[in-house]
């Protein structure tokens, strides 16, 4: 940290001056944000000095790097000036850095960083509590994107380009590892890959984390989770498109799903687990019909009147490898007289999640739209129950219709 003085006031204190307000948290560029304790400077204009002013600025990232404090208690931040090309990280593995680090760019794609090193296995690895802003991550070869082995990392506004990947790689590697990580923020990110090398967002071992307002194209796997520790992480207004596998999830619990757009990816979801929330999942999803006969399954109402029958399986405990829909229904009753069939998820048949009621005698082909919100995970059991107005066990026919998404 030789050459430019320590500043232990928040950025807020600061006051306005030359500081822009897009509420980055980091001089020059926002006057709302975390303290720093220090502030580095990055320019190819630089004079490579000791980075405390853009005259004397590091004209690598890794120079300020290097400067910058490795002690828990202080962070650094970090502001990097365009570049007519890119910076170039240049160093052999996997380049780590423990400190606690502010890191921003001008604008995502102003800031290109790549590590070309012949033996680099990724462009850049945090090991302290680290937040990335405005840069532009290119890799090429196998190399990984950025690497976070700590809690509460954060990605905001900044974009990640692999498609020139020849061998597996990973843009954005949440590495817990060594110890779980948590809390984790991403937002404001765009992801162009490599279909058949890269995953744009790894997580191994990390929970409660959030993402948000994110774009992936053209992907092996667009999120790609594992480990039995990564639970509770949420993704909200994703867009995944053009990939091999939009979601994979081969192990954690109870992942959070809001608002994700798939298309033209050759797998949407590929679930190991199936306890995950579903909600607002959009695209060109296929309707199916189950069972795909034209018998249909019968159900058969109780004999006292006005009483639901026994619970009978529709769709057996995964027969269904993905998440899904019930969208619609079809019944054909025996006889004609008011029947009310109410339909159910899970092995006891007692959680209800529609209800529809039919009359007419050999009805086959009337609809009846679901109305639901339901969205059910991989595996789910749904069955149907039916009562009738008058007694004597009478049979009703009943297909459902399924969206897969």
């Amino acid at each position: 940290m030789a050459g430019f003085q320590k500043d232990y006031r928040t950025l807020a204190e600061l006051g306005t001056g030359d500081w822009m307000s897009d509420n980055s948290g980091i001089p020059g560029s926002g006057i709302v944000g975390r303290a720093v304790t220090a502030t580095l400077y990055v320019s190819p204009n630089g004079d490579n000095s000791d980075g405390s002013t853009w005259d004397k600025a590091y004209r690598t990232i890794q120079g300020a790097l290097s400067a910058a404090s490795t002690d828990a208690n202080e962070c650094t931040a970090i502001l990097i000036a365009p570049h007519a090309t890119y910076y170039d990280i240049n160093t052999t593995g996997d380049p780590t850095w423990t400190g606690n680090y502010e890191i921003n760019g001008t604008h995502r794609i102003w800031a290109a960083i790549r590590n070309e090193h012949a033996t680099a296995t990724s462009v850049m690895k945090f090991t302290g509590k680290v937040s990335l802003r405005n840069l532009a991550i290119f890799t090429e070869d196998s190399v990984n994107g950025v690497i976070f082995t700590n809690s509460g990392w954060r990605v905001r506004c900044c974009g990640f380009n692999s498609s020139g990947t020849s061998g597996a790689n990973a843009s954005v590697y949440i590495d817990g590892t060594s110890g779980v990580t948590r809390g984790g923020i991403m937002d404001d990110i765009q992801f162009i890959g490599n279909v058949t090398h890269t995953k744009a967002i790894y997580i191994n071992t990390s929970t409660i984390n959030e993402f948000s307002n994110v774009r992936i194209h053209e992907c092996l796997k667009g999120i790609h989770i594992v480990n039995t520790a990564s639970d509770l992480n949420e993704f909200k207004s994703i867009d995944i498109g053009d990939s091999a596998i939009g979601i994979d999830i081969d192990a954690g619990n109870e992942q959070h799903f809001s608002n994700i757009q798939f298309h033209h990816n050759t797998v949407n979801v590929d679930d190991e687990v199936g306890d995950h929330i579903y909600d607002e999942m959009k695209g060109d999803f296929p309707i199916t019909i189950s069972p795909t006969n034209l018998a249909g399954i019968t159900v058969i109402a109780f004999d006292a009147i006005n009483t639901y029958g026994n619970d009978t399986e529709i769709i057996a405990a995964g027969a269904i490898d993905a998440p899904f829909r019930v969208v619609g229904f079809y019944a054909e009753p025996i006889v004609a007289q008011w029947y009310q069939v109410r339909f159910s998820w899970g092995a006891a048949g007692t959680a209800y999640f529609d209800q529809i009621m039919v009359k007419t005698a050999r009805a086959a082909g009337s609809s009846y739209p679901a109305g639901t919100g339901f969205i059910f995970n991989k595996g789910t059991r749904i069955s149907a129950s039916a009562k009738a107005l008058t007694a004597g066990n009478d049979e009703i026919q009943v297909w459902v219709k399924l969206q897969l998404i």
